[in-house]
């Protein structure tokens, strides 16, 4: 089922993935780390993860990088006692996730040439959390080769399948013959179509299970739903993905290293 593969991959993915898909970013690119360079806006569009390296390029004896809190950041202030990176090819691995601060410590290089960099670190699980219901999603085919038509038991067509968050609906008719009304308990059960609401028509209708909760569709032609049963209900539970809330700033680590490392068919939502 969708929601168990998706714990499946997800947790496999948060053990493996930070040390195989860890990326280097090189401050500043072929500029390296300096002064009178806007690294905010080197940093803007980047998405860095935990295991993500940062590498500081620069003329070893001209500058360093010190990391620092919120606070040292905007007063351009290290800590005290705190010993700063200084080889010129300064590694750092982002192992811990939250808001993240680093300056020059060498006189003047921060307060007056902006050598500083701020960027916010994402654990790579919640990321996944976001997109892996959309890559592991379901596409059920409404009663299967018989599609979308009457005088077939949907409940029966239903019954064992785990419908969640993510998947899809697709409901196959000649088109023209049927449509798809999405409708709530009592018109489900009087198959009666909301007033004003338009079907669904293509005959290759998908809907896209958004919610949870119980769903309710109709065949809206003639007695299609009243005399020849083609409804259906189905039950939609929620996504087993972690929830991708914001990470909290957790203890930082620092680490120095020489060596870098079909047609388009009618969609809907439920």
């Amino acid at each position: 089922m969708a929601s168990s593969q998706l714990f499946i991959i997800l947790a496999i993915l948060a053990i493996v993935a930070p040390s195989v898909l860890a990326t280097d970013y090189v401050v500043g690119d072929d500029k390296g780390w300096t002064t009178n360079f806007d690294y905010q806006a080197w940093a803007r569009g980047k998405m860095f993860v935990v295991g993500d390296n940062l590498v500081f390029h620069y003329p070893e004896g001209v500058h360093n990088v010190l990391k620092v809190n919120g606070t040292g950041f905007q007063q351009c202030a290290g800590p005290a006692s705190t010993a700063p990176l200084t080889s010129g090819h300064d590694v750092i691995t982002l192992a811990n996730p939250g808001r993240k601060w680093y300056i020059c410590g060498a006189p003047n290089h921060c307060a007056a040439g902006g050598q500083k960099l701020a960027i916010t670190l994402f654990v790579i699980l919640a990321i996944l959390a976001i997109f892996a219901p959309s890559i592991l999603a379901t596409d059920y085919v409404v009663g299967d080769e018989k599609g979308w038509t009457t005088n077939f038991d949907y409940q029966a067509w239903a019954q064992g399948k785990m419908f969640v968050v993510g998947d899809n609906l697709v409901f196959n008719y000649p088109k023209g013959v049927h449509n798809v009304y999405k409708v709530n308990g009592t018109g489900f059960q009087q198959c009666a179509a909301p007033v004003g609401a338009a079907p669904l028509t293509s005959g290759n209708d998908v809907i896209n299970l958004a919610t949870p909760g119980r769903k309710w569709y109709i065949c809206g032609v003639a007695k299609h739903c009243a005399d020849g049963g083609q409804k259906l209900v189905i039950t939609v539970m929620p996504s087993t993905a972690p929830s991708p809330s914001p990470v909290a700033p957790g203890p930082s680590s620092l680490s120095a290293s020489s060596t870098a490392p079909s047609p388009s068919p009618t969609a809907g939502c439920s």
